[in-house]
């Protein structure tokens, strides 16, 4: 493709970009939501039809990859035109597209408001456990090193133990302000609202190998496990006669499960395959373990990522709104766990309507495939709010999609969010080992620091989490001093003598 046929090709693409985006998004430039909407049209309008090589043709001729133009693409394509033809000759001026100027103040704007403000610091969300109300000085810790979101999540504990939790932040919040050691600017507080996660019911208990009394069941590879449609079954260990089985909190969420289906418990720890179903119970063969003997107990989270869960529970339960109702006074931030329809937040904004006026930020939790393929749609609402991002909740998104899927998966929601000028949380496994052995492994480096191009990440308990927020927060800025900036750059390293 010569000079000539790549102009008139991307003047080509620019224009069914533009019907597109005319077609579906009211014609306002001066709405903030509404440039977001555009440009996130353009984006899937010019991922869809452009050629498969056209990033290599565009490097080749010595421009900028539109793939690493996400929040301000058509601008971009424009002035691509503009260099190739030597003249004017858009029929749209440029500032009727989003820049790259006007794209990071409005990523930065929506942030500040969702999350508030920080100075040259990564937003740091960490989730709060029970066991920290006796050693309140937990809470000193990571106010110190810089927790700036707490995370409570419903789906554990009850209200009394959330609510002491919120308490307990509060007070040490409280003492770093009266010392002046800590600005104004307060801790958010984010609540998990549990929605429609299937865990492992109760298990008839039995004595560990310290002789303690404890509710499990040991499984290997090519065991039987039956899985009973019934939230009031007691798990039992396997016998000679008998596979061992458990019962589950939502048995009509099993309703679609056909034979074949795979069957995820622990977070993929033990992997299974569906041979039979019946009226009563799911008959499952082990396939895989992580450990030669895995142990299921109580409350274990079960997945079935082939049985169209989704179609027969909501995603916001009366239970979810029940929490949602006993909490609003006292929390900044409402996650939607496993959403998977723009109707879910429709149905959170209008029960947090009804109860206060002070507006909430919503996070839309992506952890399920319908979520991926509704990522858009979820996005135009969440945008019609206002007061919105998005967490990539990695634990249950690469069970649900598989391994192989993950990291494109991962990726595509973060560029998508990129072009709707939504603020991320990247959540899930982040230096988890240095959370609890305070010594991060090689993976979790990679990891982290590709989770830097999100507005803020999320970390789970562990003693050394404080150590952790720290060592996060050197990283973010020497991700940010340009003597020292790997990504993107021409230079990669500064080099002696050279």
């Amino acid at each position: 493709m010569d000079q000539v046929e790549l102009k008139e090709y991307l003047i080509k693409l620019r224009e069914d970009a533009q019907t597109n985006i005319f077609k579906h998004t009211e014609y306002n430039f001066n709405d903030p939501t509404t440039l977001s909407k555009m440009n996130l049209r353009a984006f899937f309008t010019l991922h869809r039809m452009a050629h498969p090589n056209l990033n290599n043709i565009l490097r080749e001729k010595g421009f900028l990859s539109l793939a690493n133009c996400s929040p301000h693409i058509m601008d971009t394509l424009n002035k691509i035109i503009h260099h190739l033809s030597k003249e004017v000759s858009t029929p749209y001026l440029k500032h009727e597209y989003i820049d790259v100027h006007i794209a990071n103040s409005l990523k930065e704007e929506r942030k500040d408001h969702l999350f508030g403000k920080t100075i040259n610091q990564k937003h740091i969300m960490v989730t709060l456990d029970r066991k920290m109300l006796n050693t309140p000085e937990v809470f000193n810790d990571l106010l110190q090193a810089g927790m700036t979101i707490a995370r409570i999540n419903c789906a554990h504990d009850d209200l009394t133990v959330w609510k002491k939790m919120i308490q307990s932040l509060k007070m040490a919040e409280e003492t770093y302000h009266a010392r002046g050691v800590r600005n104004n600017s307060t801790c958010k507080i984010f609540i998990d609202l549990p929605g429609p996660k299937i865990r492992i019911g109760q298990i008839v208990p039995s004595k560990n190998k310290k002789g303690m009394t404890d509710s499990f069941i040991k499984i290997k590879k090519n065991d039987m496990l039956r899985i009973y449609k019934n939230d009031k079954y007691i798990g039992i260990p396997k016998t000679d006669n008998v596979p061992a089985s458990v019962g589950v909190t939502l048995p009509k969420a099993l309703r679609n499960v056909r034979i074949g289906d795979r069957v995820y418990i622990d977070d993929g720890k033990i992997v299974a395959k569906v041979l039979s179903n019946t009226e009563e119970y799911i008959e499952t063969k082990i396939l895989l373990t992580r450990k030669k003997e895995e142990t299921i107990y109580p409350e274990n989270g079960i997945n079935f990522p082939d049985s169209l869960v989704h179609l027969n529970v909501p995603t916001v339960s009366e239970s979810d709104l029940k929490i949602l109702k006993s909490m609003y006074k006292d929390i900044d931030l409402v996650g939607i766990s496993y959403i998977n329809h723009p109707k879910d937040i429709q149905i959170v904004k209008h029960q947090l309507e009804m109860l206060t006026e002070d507006k909430k930020g919503i996070i839309a939790k992506i952890e399920t495939k319908n979520a991926i393929l509704s990522l858009s749609k979820i996005i135009m609402e969440g945008l019609n709010y206002g007061l919105f991002g998005v967490m990539i909740a990695r634990g249950d998104l690469v069970i649900e999609i598989g391994l192989k899927q993950f990291l494109s998966a991962q990726e595509g929601i973060l560029e998508i969010c990129h072009a709707a000028h939504i603020p991320v949380i990247w959540a899930t496994g982040v230096l988890e080992n240095m959370n609890k052995k305070n010594i991060p492994s090689i993976p979790e480096l990679t990891d982290v620091h590709a989770g830097l191009r999100a507005d803020c990440i999320m970390f789970n308990k562990g003693p050394y989490v404080p150590n952790s927020i720290e060592f996060l927060q050197k990283l973010n800025e020497i991700n940010q001093d340009p003597q020292f900036h790997v990504r993107n750059s021409l230079v990669s390293f500064v080099q002696y003598d050279f």
